[in-house]
């Protein structure tokens, strides 16, 4: 089985148990609720941060709607040597070195109360005058790992061909607006002002 399939079926496993009567289909089909508000379009749509279904399933795990199993349950004898709670990016590597360190018989269950993995580091996808524009949701940044670091390795290790990732150039006849491509680069203190409601 190839990972894509164990997580997306591991996935799917985790999501039925914390969303009750309500599949994935279903859950990604309703409508934003005040308390979620818009995330985004396509598989994002529902996957913004803690959703009120996200929110609402672990209140129900807190007051112990799930502490007896459903009826229609079957065990599938399912044994698992390590499960990670969180399918973020640290989960996702946890998983990741687990499984590459203990071996090729072992097995190892991602569970996460989202429909998309990734944690804040999910990103969301918008169309704009044809054009792809990416944004982080609660992540903010990302840099082109350097030749031969570890994150450069770790990216390969995870399938995620660096190398085609390239930072936008400048396309104006105006000169160029100084701009960092990692936090280290900008060092000028920003100020936020939140307007006379505030105090400040």
């Amino acid at each position: 089985m190839c990972r894509r399939d164990f997580l997306n079926s591991t996935l799917l496993a985790a999501g039925g148990v914390l969303l009750g009567p309500l599949s994935p289909r279903q859950l990604l089909a309703s409508e934003a609720d005040d308390w979620t508000g818009y995330g985004g379009v396509g598989d994002y749509a529902n996957s913004n941060g803690n959703t009120l279904a996200a929110i609402s399933a672990g209140h129900q795990i807190r007051n112990g709607v799930f502490d007896s199993l459903p009826p229609e349950t079957i065990d599938t004898g399912e044994v698992f040597d390590c499960v990670v709670v969180g399918g973020g990016v640290s989960g996702l590597a946890a998983a990741l070195f687990f499984k590459r360190y203990a071996g090729p018989n072992v097995t190892c269950l991602v569970l996460d109360n989202h429909p998309v993995f990734g944690g804040e580091a999910k990103r969301n996808e918008f169309i704009v005058n044809g054009q792809r524009i990416m944004g982080p949701q609660g992540a903010d940044h990302f840099q082109v790992p350097l030749p031969h670091s570890f994150m450069a390795r770790f990216f390969e290790l995870i399938g995620l061909d660096w190398h085609d990732f390239k930072y936008q150039g400048w396309q104006s006849s105006a000169p160029e607006i100084p701009l960092g491509n990692s936090f280290e680069d900008m060092r000028s203190p920003v100020g936020i002002y939140f307007g006379a409601k505030f105090g400040h």
